[in-house]
């Protein structure tokens, strides 16, 4: 698995408990969750909450060809469920999936606030928060699982937290090092956030905010 995908399996297994009370905070895979996957990559995310929960995916978002075709390889071998890859994130059609959706889930592009990049933040076309706030909106998900790199961090405070705030979304967020968290050989930091709304289907189904 990609450290993404065990940081992802972390947060998840942390944040999440069985109201049955077992012990250690974890969530039992009792249950099965649809999931929506925007900027899949290379399904890291995917992979991760997976293991963590029983995902049946309605659909995958992803851009990049090759991306998509490692995708439609990991279906093949059965690391992820089978689901449309649709190509364009900017023109989702949210009104097929809207109340449908336990999980939406993605890394958007990290590029306009990587300490890698040029840094142009907001100004950068490819940032792509407009387009999943469009999609969060449209789409009404109980839980958004977002991915991202501690440079949006300014961003996020300013922008993306009160607009999931705002949506009725109770948010939390937490730094995760790909070392410590994700058993990788690598520092690496990454944002995680993970917002619930408001009486959450998730905790009708057995599953409760922890």
């Amino acid at each position: 698995m990609a450290p993404v995908g065990n940081i992802a399996f972390s947060v998840i297994r942390r944040r999440w408990v069985n109201t049955r009370g077992e012990e250690n905070n974890v969530a039992v895979h009792t249950e099965e969750y649809t999931s929506l996957s925007i900027c899949s990559g290379i399904g890291g995310l995917d992979t991760g909450t997976g293991e963590a929960i029983r995902i049946v995916p309605l659909c995958y978002v992803e851009i990049g060809a090759e991306n998509a075709e490692i995708l439609v390889s990991l279906m093949e071998q059965g690391e992820i469920g089978e689901a449309p890859i649709f190509s364009d994130l900017t023109r989702f059609p949210t009104e097929i999936f809207r109340d449908r959706v336990d999980i939406l889930q993605g890394g958007f592009p990290c590029q306009p606030f990587s300490q890698a990049g040029l840094q142009k933040g907001v100004a950068d076309e490819r940032n792509l928060w407009p387009s999943v706030a469009r999609i969060i909106r449209g789409v009404r998900p109980t839980v958004v699982f977002l991915e991202n790199v501690p440079g949006i961090k300014p961003y996020y405070f300013s922008t993306i937290r009160p607009e999931l705030c705002a949506l009725g979304y109770v948010v939390n967020e937490g730094l995760f090092s790909a070392e410590v968290d994700g058993g990788a050989p690598q520092t690496r930091q990454r944002l995680f956030i993970l917002a619930y709304s408001e009486g959450t289907r998730l905790q009708r189904r057995g599953i409760q905010r922890y």
